[in-house]
């Protein structure tokens, strides 16, 4: 019901991006309508289904939704839609979750991510969809900017106008669930994605290594007890985390200066992680597998 609600929103956005950005001679009068009022750059052509795709063409769509109808009514086409508060509130809701959405893509893409990082990260979001199916349902919209601003509006136009944004609340819900189904196997092997960094300090069971086909249980167990009594070896993944996590406040200075670039040249994390396991002699070749 949500997808198919939020994709006849997504269908009219394009729709009307369409009509103004792919036709020359209306790109080109809608462009002009921007510079008289606010100089905006215009609008994106929708070009992939992606999410970090939709998040850009929804906020640049959010931007200019005043000179959007105005060009319409010029041009005499009718979306009554674009003024409809019910319309309108699942629109603002969808851009502001199409931005947290595509804060997590940026997180989950690029060279050298580990399945472990990646884990966290969509932890991280599931916790977020708690928290943002909280926010929706009490309805202090701390983590939905766009929907606060038209929530806010709304009420100061008509006072007991009443919306239901409990609705979009069990949107919510329905979202974290397909995200729980769908990054299942991320849950049920944590431990064996753990153990990739922290080998010393965590054990696995049956089930985990029946996860890697070929490896041997006896010498598994074998060459783990053997690891762990061996100082040398333990203070080389301490020494690794330590590193990961020197990586991972330098990029979170970096992303916080908008600083991509510089994102880049650091060292990947799985290079690093790839370096200590080689470093092992053979005899744990089977940890090493």
């Amino acid at each position: 019901m949500c997808d198919r609600q939020f994709g006849e929103v997504m269908s009219l956005v394009i729709r009307v991006i369409n009509f103004i950005v792919a036709r020359a001679l209306n790109d080109r009068q809608f462009k002009t309508l921007l510079d008289e009022v606010n100089n905006y750059p215009g609008l994106l052509l929708h070009s992939n289904v992606r999410w970090l795709s939709r998040g850009k063409v929804l906020s640049r769509f959010a931007a200019c939704l005043n000179e959007i109808r105005t060009f319409l009514e010029m041009k005499g086409v009718g979306h009554p839609e674009l003024a409809d508060t019910e319309w309108l509130l699942k629109f603002y809701y969808l851009v502001d979750l199409t931005e947290h959405l595509n804060q997590l893509n940026v997180k989950m893409q690029g060279i050298g991510n580990t399945v472990l990082s990646l884990q966290q990260a969509v932890f991280a979001f599931e916790n977020k969809l708690e928290l943002f199916i909280t926010d929706l349902e009490t309805g202090r919209l701390l983590h939905f900017e766009k929907l606060s601003q038209f929530k806010d509006a709304c009420t100061a136009s008509e006072p007991i106008q009443n919306l239901d944004l409990h609705q979009l609340a069990g949107c919510t819900s329905s979202l974290l669930q397909s995200f729980k189904a769908r990054f299942g196997e991320f849950r049920e092997h944590t431990r064996l994605f753990k153990f990739i960094t922290h080998p010393n300090e965590c054990s696995l069971n049956t089930a985990d290594l029946n996860y890697i086909p070929g490896v041997s249980v006896r010498d598994f167990e074998a060459e783990v007890a053997d690891l762990k009594a061996s100082d040398m070896w333990v203070n080389k993944f301490k020494s690794l985390n330590e590193d990961l996590e020197r990586i991972t406040r330098q990029k979170a200075e970096l992303a916080s200066k908008h600083m991509w670039t510089e994102m880049k040249k650091l060292q990947p994390e799985d290079q690093l992680i790839l370096k200590t396991w080689n470093a092992l002699p053979v005899t744990y070749h089977t940890l090493q597998r």
